[in-house]
């Protein structure tokens, strides 16, 4: 299926080219409405939203009743094939010159195409970044669709580092805009993984791109408040966190000597003290917080 929008000029084409955000989805529409409603309110005129859907269509009929004059073009696999896969096809599925991915039960703030399109298109760079925000929230025990949120905090602020990228991912997935080039030229989700996929691609990218990091709030990405939920999550991710690191061995960074040094300079005189400061306001959100 696929609803479109007004046609744009060949002028309006090279102003404003073509950006497709890619939404991976399985089953959930409540969920849903909240990332296309916010790809909806974007300030920039000539948006694709690639969405699949892993598994049955569910959704389709959804888009069609409350998105039809929008330019969402909807896939279904039919059978689960699992994130990364319904990431790759959405990645080929993608006709525009940029390419930005949002999940599902994410959002993004109205400048954010705008804010990182113009930042390419005015640089050398084929890859940009903004800052993204996490929401900690709680759900409502009479109702599992509502959330409360709990804390807000941005764990990501810092200039593009990639030594720093090869030690953790500090790029929320919804927070990157790349060139559709980069991917052609290096790939796109490695199927193997179940988590991490968007770390990987990242270092990937970044053997041959510098990325530009635009210091604005663009984008909101939701983590559970504490509890059981967030307890099993971060166990399950760390688990997974040494298959990636295993796979990093084949890729080579070239840098020179004064590469390291600058970069190793920022990991020891501005990252870490940073880090330092992150966990003395956990420390104090402890003592604030721990009863709840």
């Amino acid at each position: 299926m696929r609803t479109e929008g007004k046609a744009m000029s060949d002028n309006s084409e090279k102003e404003y080219p073509l950006v497709s955000i890619i939404i991976r989805t399985c089953g959930r529409p409540r969920v849903l409405r909240r990332a296309l409603e916010s790809v909806k309110r974007q300030t920039y005129p000539n948006i694709e939203t690639v969405l699949v859907e892993d598994g049955m269509n569910v959704s389709e009929r959804f888009i069609k009743k409350y998105y039809p004059d929008r330019n969402i073009r909807y896939f279904s696999t039919g059978e689960h094939v699992g994130r990364c896969r319904a990431g790759n096809i959405g990645l080929e599925k993608a006709n525009g010159k940029y390419l930005n991915f949002l999940d599902d039960d994410d959002i993004l703030l109205e400048e954010h195409v705008a804010l990182l399109v113009k930042e390419l298109e005015n640089s050398e760079h084929r890859v940009a970044y903004a800052i993204a925000e996490e929401h900690q929230f709680v759900r409502d025990p009479q109702n599992e669709h509502r959330m409360r949120i709990r804390r807000k905090c941005i764990k990501y602020k810092q200039p593009f580092n990639r030594l720093l990228l090869c030690y953790m991912n500090y790029f929320p997935i919804q927070s990157v805009l790349f060139e559709k080039k980069v991917y052609e030229e290096n790939g796109g989700f490695d199927e193997s993984l179940e988590i991490f996929e968007d770390w990987d691609m990242w270092l990937r990218f970044a053997l041959h791109n510098d990325f530009l990091y635009v210091p604005e709030v663009t984008s909101v990405y939701y983590t559970p408040f504490k509890g059981k939920n967030k307890k099993k999550r971060d166990i399950g991710m760390r688990t997974v966190e040494e298959e990636a690191v295993d796979k990093h061995l084949q890729y080579m960074v070239q840098m020179n000597a004064k590469q390291i040094r600058d970069e190793m300079d920022y990991i020891l005189n501005v990252f870490n003290k940073k880090r330092l400061l992150f966990y003395m306001q956990k420390i104090r959100n402890y003592l604030l917080y721990r009863d709840y």
